[in-house]
Parts: C-alpha cells; structure tokens; sequence
C-alpha cells in the first residue's frame, strides 16, 4: 500500500500509470520539468496522481521521484 487509506481504485490507477510510464517512458503524454536542466525529468497525470520521473534512454532506466495526488 502506498499510503494508508488509500482506495483499491486508486491503487490500481497508480499500477497502471507505473507500468504505463515503464512501458513507454517517452510517452507524447509526458510534460518536462525543469527542476535540474543536467538531468532531465517529466510530469505524466492518470487522474487523481501526477507522477513525477526521470528517463535515462543511454542506460534505458527509468526513476520515479515523486507521486502527487490531487485532492
């Protein structure tokens, strides 16, 4: 569980936009940020959460930094 509370639909909403983001890191859905212009990363929503991630494509690695959730 990722946090307490949190509902069977909203669990599998977060696994499929886990593995949608594994799938297909460069997804057109994909908006960058620019918190670190040395290391690239990108905002993709499956609404309620906003997943925040970064993408290696030279070690193809993907990196999940931040889940946000809208309330």
């Amino acid at each position: 569980m990722l946090e307490p509370g949190m509902s069977p639909a909203d669990e599998q909403c977060v696994d499929s936009l886990l593995a949608a983001v594994v799938a297909d890191p460069e997804t057109p859905r994909r908006v960058q940020t620019f918190y670190d212009p040395a290391r690239p990363s990108w905002l993709v929503r499956s609404d309620p959460f906003v997943m925040h991630y970064a993408f290696d494509p030279q070690a193809d690695e993907v990196t999940f930094l931040n889940l946000f959730r809208r309330r």
